[in-house]
């Protein structure tokens, strides 16, 4: 008997501390990023999105302190849902065509940090016309001591984060060589 109740209570435990899984909304395009892609597009430059993928190493479903994971896609594939990001913003700015030179994208950062409140993304980009250049951009937000908020407020960051990523991409002088 008293093994029969260890065991019930045991079970009760383990499923009582089961992890969270801190989701992160659908990506919207942004005002800022529209209007410095339409700059581009206003001379003519097209551009289509090929390959994303993670770089080895790279988590697609990073940890947030022992609370559990991030689910930066919504449910969706982070390289599908990072490629429908740009998409969309090649898209809102005018410069997304079908058959453009496809630019091929390599996640090499990403680094959540719910204690300093920053997320890091290093993104490698190149296409068939140039080799590519790696950028990497930093982007804070609130955090706080108790850590479901905290991973909450980093899930909700990553989007904020993977905006300001793809606005330092595009800004880059040597975006327009990959076109």
């Amino acid at each position: 008997m008293k093994i029969k109740a260890f065991a019930l209570i045991t079970c009760a435990a383990i499923s009582l501390a089961a992890c969270d899984t801190y989701t992160a909304q659908q990506y919207q395009t942004t005002p800022q990023n529209t209007i410095a892609i339409q700059q581009l597009a206003s001379a003519g430059a097209r551009a289509s999105v090929g390959d994303v993928r993670l770089a080895e190493g790279i988590e697609a479903r990073p940890t947030c302190r022992l609370a559990g994971p991030l689910d930066l896609g919504g449910g969706d594939d982070l390289a599908n849902t990072i490629k429908q990001a740009i998409q969309g913003e090649l898209l809102a700015g005018g410069m997304f065509r079908v058959n453009a030179t496809p630019i091929n994208i390599t996640v090499t950062e990403l680094k959540p940090d719910s204690f300093n409140g920053s997320w890091t993304i290093g993104l490698q980009v190149y296409s068939r016309k140039s080799s590519g250049y790696t950028i990497q951009s930093t982007t804070g937000f609130s955090t706080s001591f108790s850590a479901v908020s905290a991973c909450n407020n980093t899930a909700t960051a990553f989007n904020r984060a993977l905006s300001d990523a793809i606005q330092k991409l595009v800004k880059d002088t040597r975006f327009k060589s990959l076109l």
